[in-house]
């Protein structure tokens, strides 16, 4: 029996060795190396920012009688219409009249009495004196005539300019202070967006890329598909209080498709690229440039969807900035460009993607 066993167990000896000899043979597959990549995209785009806005007027004035008195004729109404020079309120002006009456009266008397005195002169009836204080008597009164005309024509309130009566606060019939706010007036012709601009972008707000093909629009929140061309007006030189921005106004035309009112809610769309800035295509990591030691150039590595592989590509660079290393000309937006490892790779070497997993 023993002897039967020995040639089992060489048997299966010899069978098992044979098994590892043929698996150790099978050559193992090679390694696809992943990389990081980037892809490029248009700068111009990332320029392109839009800032929230409030409508304004172009030209607001609380307007206000100079005097105190009784209102008697306020027959407005918010949203008028009104013109240059209309009248837009009235305060009773007996007073006013009865104290004119007075103010004509004296300067009558004294151009009566200068005038005699005048005469007296010439004939030396009187002296010099008595004339020069019969002429500072005829001023006096032509002032006093002068204010009392003034304080008559201050008890009619006239709009200064063109425009929308845009609130009135006051009702008719009611005694009023003077300098005491009556109405609201808003000039129509056009209107304000006002924007907050956050300090790091005032500069390139203020100051646009006469180069750039986008001009500054403007979107209404009652009709945001329609964009309307602005212009610059003005800017804030000291923060808005409460936060670290500055205003900056832009003006347009009053639409006259659309009711855009004071208050009402807009975005404004602005490039602020940089004029320097039109030839670069592209800013990529320091660690994405491979300077060659064989000529000097600069090159990047290009990854191909297609293939899978990875190419060479000569570029020329620009400034190094905190960003990254700017680069003029090279690649195109939307290539994929390798931004780790470059010196590991060679030409046509097949390469995947790195996938990043959730909790890696």
């Amino acid at each position: 029996m023993k002897y039967l066993l020995l040639p089992f167990s060489l048997l299966l000896f010899i069978l098992m060795t044979s098994g590892c000899t043929t698996e150790s043979a099978e050559v193992a597959p090679a390694t696809i190396r992943p990389v990081k990549l980037l892809t490029v995209t248009d700068m111009s785009a990332d320029a392109l920012r839009v800032f929230p806005a409030k409508v304004a007027a172009t030209k607001q004035a609380n307007l206000a009688f100079r005097v105190s008195g009784h209102l008697v004729e306020l027959s407005l109404f918010e949203g008028q219409q009104v013109k240059k020079g209309a009248v837009l309120a009235r305060l009773d002006d007996r007073d006013a009249r009865n104290t004119l009456l007075n103010r004509e009266a004296d300067h009558e008397l004294a151009a009566a009495d200068f005038k005699r005195k005048g005469e007296l002169l010439r004939r030396e009836l009187i002296s010099a004196a008595e004339y020069d204080l019969s002429k500072a008597q005829l001023k006096s009164a032509e002032a006093n005539l002068a204010n009392a005309q003034d304080q008559l024509s201050y008890t009619v309130l006239k709009a200064p300019y063109t425009g929308t009566i845009a609130k009135i606060d006051m009702d008719n019939f009611q005694m009023v202070q003077a300098n005491q706010a009556i109405l609201v007036l808003q000039k129509d012709s056009n209107i304000d967006v006002v924007i907050q601009v956050p300090e790091s972008l005032t500069h390139r707000v203020t100051q646009f890329n006469p180069q750039t093909n986008v001009i500054p629009v403007v979107h209404f929140a009652n009709n945001p598909d329609k964009a309307y061309p602005v212009s610059l007006k003005e800017h804030a030189t000291q923060v808005t209080q409460g936060t670290q921005s500055y205003e900056v106004v832009f003006t347009l035309p009053r639409p006259q498709s659309m009711t855009v009112l004071p208050g009402m809610s807009a975005e404004v769309s602005l490039d602020l690229s940089s004029p320097e800035k039109n030839h670069i295509t592209a800013i990529v990591p320091a660690s994405a440039v491979l300077k060659r030691d064989v000529d000097g150039e600069h090159v990047i590595w290009a990854y191909s969807e297609d293939t899978g592989r990875v190419k060479q590509h000569l570029v020329t660079i620009g400034n190094v900035t905190t960003n990254g290393i700017e680069i003029i000309k090279g690649i195109n937006i939307g290539d994929q460009v390798v931004v780790a490892g470059v010196q590991y790779l060679s030409e046509d070497l097949a390469v995947k993607p790195l996938r990043w997993q959730r909790g890696v």
